[in-house]
């Protein structure tokens, strides 16, 4: 097995493993992985943020707050990005709060580690933001999804991008759960399952849901699924030095019916 080859098999998180291997040999001793819980708050509303994190098997997810104490869930993320945008873009504090969604494992790198690699290192600024073009990408698309959509086409969304990002079929997670983080009613979202079961799409039983029909679930959702083109996401981090390494899952790719 190559060097690449064994580079690519150890880094889960996918923005680390498109780093050249000099860069990632560089910015290693900076990362620390560690183990995120249920529920865990990675950091609260305008709190300075201190860290960034590279999910491996962990999912973040960012809410906003309203003045009511209401949460609506404006963007999550897995092992294809990277959660604390704000730290190398300008002022480390913005109105979301970060919280674990589905524990697991991060890469987690000191904000004055990601400033100093930010300045000095072209590649790793590459796929900061390239990812950061992302998020915005997937929050506006979260706005539309939140005003114009269904309980339905949203619930499909949701499961689409944690199947993509744990990269599983079955999702352990309770209604009630789920309607905290789309900022709907748990009897909205318990019908909606109703509804996507027998169509055949899922199966659900109390905390646990089963995706049976991918391409459904994509039809249904109407926006699809936020992707970056696989090829043209490598050319843009790095031309010369791009891996042989097939990115299998979330960022910006609609699906073919527009919203």
């Amino acid at each position: 097995m190559s060097a690449v080859e064994k580079a690519s098999s150890k880094i889960q998180n996918l923005l680390l493993a498109a780093l050249p291997e000099n860069v990632f040999d560089t910015i290693e001793p900076s990362l620390t992985l560690v183990d995120l819980k249920l529920d865990e708050v990675l950091w609260e509303m305008d709190e300075k943020r201190k860290h960034i994190y590279f999910p491996t098997s962990a999912m973040i997810c960012l809410l906003y707050e309203t003045e009511d104490g209401e949460s609506i869930e404006v963007g999550m993320t897995g092992r294809q990005g990277l959660v604390g945008v704000v730290t190398f873009i300008g002022d480390a504090r913005m109105a979301k709060r970060a919280v674990v969604m589905n524990p697991g494992q991060a890469y987690v790198m000191k904000a004055k580690d990601v400033e100093k690699y930010f300045e000095e290192i072209p590649d790793f600024q590459d796929i900061c933001m390239l990812y950061t073009q992302t998020l915005l990408a997937q929050i506006s698309q979260n706005v539309i999804c939140n005003r114009l959509h269904s309980i339905e086409q949203q619930l499909c969304r949701f499961l689409l991008i944690i199947s993509d990002n744990l990269q599983t079929t079955t999702i352990h997670m309770t209604h009630d759960r789920i309607s905290n983080v789309l900022g709907v009613r748990r009897e909205s979202v318990s019908a909606a399952a109703a509804q996507l079961q027998d169509e055949g799409l899922i199966k659900y039983t109390r905390g646990k849901i089963e995706l049976l029909d991918r391409k459904g679930l994509l039809r249904v959702s109407v926006t699809g699924l936020l992707r970056i083109n696989t090829k043209g996401y490598w050319e843009n981090i790095s031309p010369s030095t791009t891996r042989d390494h097939t990115l299998p899952a979330t960022l910006i790719e609609t699906s073919d019916t527009s919203a």
